[in-house]
């Protein structure tokens, strides 16, 4: 009886190995490890391009306000070497004119940024929902 276990166990063997015979279980079995894969590398994936674009995101941010930093001192170095020279009180007026001005703009455009970092959270929102989906579809197809 040992005998025939053995012929039968390596005649199963010998398909499985040659490619002839894949059982029910094993079959999906070897289908759920090339799902969960393809799930994982989904994932990894959707998570790369996630912390790119957050710290492309972050660097832009950086820069931009770096920029404003330069460009605030500038002005300032600027206006105060012009002011020294006149010292009168149209160019107090002019200087608080143009700060309110400039903080309007850059509040102005903070709030644009801000708008437009909403938006590509919530398109970012939509095609991780979208991908989602596509895949419990196909989780579906290959279930069924």
């Amino acid at each position: 009886m040992e005998s025939n276990f053995e012929k039968a166990f390596e005649t199963l063997t010998r398909r499985v190995q040659e490619n002839h015979y894949v059982d029910k279980r094993r079959n999906i079995l070897l289908v759920w490890r090339d799902y969960i894969r393809q799930e994982k590398n989904a994932v990894n994936v959707i998570g790369a391009i996630a912390r790119k674009t957050l710290r492309m995101e972050v660097f832009q941010r950086i820069r931009l306000v770096a920029r404003e930093n330069y460009l605030d001192k500038d002005a300032r170095r600027k206006m105060n070497s012009f002011f020294r020279l006149t010292k009168n009180g149209l160019l107090r007026k002019a200087m608080v004119t143009w700060r309110k001005n400039s903080y309007a703009q850059c509040v102005k455009s903070m709030v644009d940024m801000e708008a437009t970092y909403a938006a590509t959270l919530e398109a970012n929102d939509q095609r991780m929902s979208n991908i989602i989906q596509a895949k419990h579809k196909r989780a579906n197809r290959i279930i069924r």
